[in-house]
């Protein structure tokens, strides 16, 4: 492979393309009374990998024959890029998932209908244009959950528990959920797609990181590409990851949090269980100060059992997976950054994620294992069916 040249035809990730919207408050406010009826009081942006992302306060008074009660919380109002805004059935299926998760009393966005009564429309960003097909950008109104991200929050054991919990909460409420459109989605993320890793390396400048890259990827081919078969599989969220999940202080306690909600449904996809528990285990590795990293697996997984069993193949294959996560996050947030070199929100990984995952990787399996286990015993006991017996 030549340098830059990445063989992936994931558009996505071809080089030099920028596909992240241009457009200014200003323009986004337009959007908003032409599209969604409101008055916009106040805007900021907000983080975002690929989209462009802004928090909305309301007018009093504002009306959309659709919108029954302006949320007192306020908004988010979604601007696609504009390749993912050429896949509606993509968008739809992530309207359809936090409906349904709504509908079923989990704390995440509730997507809300445009004058027109969709809850998808396109709009050209000069906001002259708007129309429900045929321009280049999908537009979308969230309402907004209150709160602090888990990275803004000192991390404690009791967070990680409560996090396992909510992941396997979350994954047993979805085995009721179906959308054939996401059965078809390839996103570059999924971890499915691990082995394409190799085709970014490049972007890594270092050559003992990318000599570590080499070899999760070689023992994800060893030891996790044929137990993937036999791991169960349903809808999962997909991106588990600090900057998505909300916290909240009990009677204003700011040193107590808890798990509280559920943002950005952009990675949405069917996929093996096992890797939404490996998602969020590895994004809250990266910055634990009240323990190793290597221990708070433990403690997720102390939660994640009140509610799902953990069986053997899981435990055999738990650590590579992490690893290939980390793995993921690192490399093509490298490669991204290379396309789009202004967005710091890029290289959130890069601080401290190939320390922690060079540690991880150093620590010989059983050790890891009997590590957790003991977290485990702290614990109230897990379900009988569990086996972390490896």
């Amino acid at each position: 492979m030549s340098e830059g040249q990445p063989r992936s035809d994931d558009p996505y990730l071809q080089p030099g393309l920028v596909i992240r919207p241009k457009v200014s408050e200003e323009e986004a406010a337009t959007l908003v009374r032409k599209i969604f009826g409101l008055t916009v009081s106040s805007i900021k942006e907000l983080n975002s990998y690929i989209d462009r992302n802004f928090y909305i306060e309301v007018e009093e008074g504002s009306k959309n024959p659709h919108i029954k009660e302006l949320c007192p919380d306020g908004y988010v109002l979604k601007i696609i890029n504009h390749l993912d805004s050429k896949k509606s059935e993509m968008i739809a299926a992530q309207v359809e998932m936090m409906c349904f998760l709504h509908s079923r009393g989990f704390k995440v966005p509730k997507p809300e209908k445009n004058v027109t009564g969709s809850h998808i429309i396109y709009a050209k960003i000069s906001g002259d244009q708007v129309g429900e097909v045929g321009g280049e950008h999908i537009v979308r109104l969230l309402t907004f959950i209150p709160g602090k991200i888990l990275c803004q929050v000192p991390y404690t054991a009791q967070l990680f528990y409560e996090g396992g919990v909510h992941v396997a909460r979350l994954d047993n409420v979805l085995k009721d959920f179906t959308n054939e459109a996401l059965n078809q989605m390839r996103y570059v993320w999924r971890m499915e797609n691990v082995p394409q890793l190799s085709e970014f390396l490049f972007a890594v400048k270092d050559e003992q990181r990318r000599k570590l890259v080499d070899d999760v990827l070689l023992a994800w081919q060893e030891k996790v590409v044929p137990l993937l078969p036999g791991l169960e599989r349903g809808y999962i969220h997909g991106d588990l990851n600090e900057q998505n999940i909300i916290v909240y202080s009990r009677e204003g306690d700011p040193s107590t949090y808890h798990i509280d909600g559920l943002i950005d449904f952009g990675h949405n996809q069917h996929s093996c269980y096992l890797f939404e528990l490996v998602i969020f285990i590895m994004y809250v590795m990266l910055d634990v100060k009240a323990m190793s990293p290597n221990e708070v697996a433990g403690h997720v997984l102390a939660g994640y059992l009140t509610h799902r069993t953990f069986l053997d193949n899981e435990w055999d294959i738990l650590k590579e997976c992490i690893a290939a996560r980390f793995a993921q996050s690192l490399v093509l947030g490298a490669y991204s950054y290379v396309q789009d070199p202004g967005n710091q929100y890029l290289l959130v990984t890069a601080t401290r994620g190939w320390a922690v995952l060079d540690t991880f990787w150093d620590t010989p399996k059983e050790q890891l294992i009997s590590q957790w286990r003991n977290t485990l015993k702290g614990y109230q006991e897990p379900l009988a069916n569990s086996s972390p017996n490896k």
